[in-house]
């Protein structure tokens, strides 16, 4: 809301770095999220306005590029663990998506949901409210190769495929590593599964106080190019991707 150039100039980078599916800044943008910053009266305009910008950027490189609305999690625990109850998190993933569908995003992705109950509720959220719309679902998982509440690959991607979702995958994590392990336990499970790989550049480093990324544009191609090999469907990344990862991944990749 306060520099919507920028956010539209990122949109446009990535595109023109190659990619074909740009997603909206619009992860933490639920209102359970957005009422610690006092915002949550704002959840329809700060989402309207997220997926605008990001048609815009994406506009200015002249092809054809899917605009997909990011959907992470509450930040909130649910009952029995936490005081979040359901029924408030399924409210605030409604409202959500209510919002993105009405800007008009081509397809929705929920992403680094940990617990199995939360992403239960987008879900539902999802195909109650925009069920005309292609349905993405990821999660977060750990380096003993299980989300931070426990949750198995090869049982979050059972879990996800028969709850509607057209695509499952791992996204975030510390890096290729650790999403290439749990897309290899869902592939053996789901052999026909339509699979995402979206892993973080690595696990950054403070070097002044700013995250530093350790893993290269060219090993995150690498990585890429394995991946396609044994039928991942899409490929990105998540946590300190930039415009030239993608650029070396769609390079390698085409």
């Amino acid at each position: 809301m306060s520099h919507p150039e920028e956010v539209a100039d990122l949109a446009r980078s990535y595109a023109a770095a190659g990619s074909d599916l740009v997603y909206t800044n619009t992860f933490g943008g639920n209102r359970i999220r957005l009422r610690r910053y006092d915002l949550a009266h704002r959840v329809a305009e700060i989402n309207r306005q997220a997926v605008a910008l990001a048609r815009q950027g994406v506009a200015a490189v002249g092809r054809e590029v899917f605009v997909v609305a990011s959907i992470g999690p509450t930040g909130e625990l649910l009952e029995p663990w936490g005081d979040l109850k359901a029924e408030e998190a399924l409210g605030a993933f409604r409202e959500q998506v209510e919002a993105l569908a009405e800007a008009g995003v081509d397809g929705l992705v929920l992403e680094t949901f940990s617990a199995l109950e939360e992403i239960a509720l987008a879900l539902q959220a999802a195909q109650e409210v925009a069920p005309h719309l292609p349905l993405i679902a990821s999660m977060s998982f750990e380096v003993g190769g299980r989300t931070m509440m426990g949750v198995r690959p090869e049982d979050a991607a059972g879990f996800l495929l028969e709850r509607g979702a057209l695509v499952v995958g791992a996204n975030c994590s510390v890096g290729p590593e650790v999403v290439e392990e749990a897309l290899r336990a869902m592939k053996a499970v789901h052999p026909q599964a339509r699979l995402l790989a979206k892993p973080n550049a690595g696990m950054p480093r403070l070097v002044g106080g700013r995250p530093v990324y350790p893993v290269s544009p060219e090993e995150m191609a690498d990585f890429a190019v394995r991946m396609k090999e044994w039928g991942v469907s899409i490929l990105g990344g998540c946590c300190g991707t930039t415009p030239a990862h993608i650029e070396a991944m769609a390079r390698r990749l085409r």
